[in-house]
C-alpha cells in the first residue's frame, strides 16, 4: 500500500513539472521585433517576430 502511494506522489510531482516546463516555453506574443526579448536566444541567433510570435532565427 505504501509503495502505491509513493508511486502516485512521484507521478503527480513529475506530471506537475511537465506542465510547468511546457507552459514556460510558450511563445511570447509580439507585433514587431522590438517587442521580443533579446536575451532568450542562443549565441548567434536573434529574436524575430514571426506570425505574432517571438522566435529565435
Amino acid at each position: 500500500m505504501a509503495q502505491i502511494l509513493k508511486f502516485i506522489y512521484a507521478f503527480i510531482i513529475l506530471l506537475s513539472l511537465f506542465f510547468v516546463v511546457t507552459n514556460s516555453s510558450s511563445f511570447t506574443r509580439c507585433r514587431n521585433d522590438v517587442e521580443c526579448p533579446q536575451y532568450s536566444c542562443l549565441r548567434g541567433l536573434k529574436m524575430k517576430c514571426i506570425c505574432f510570435k517571438c522566435m529565435c532565427v
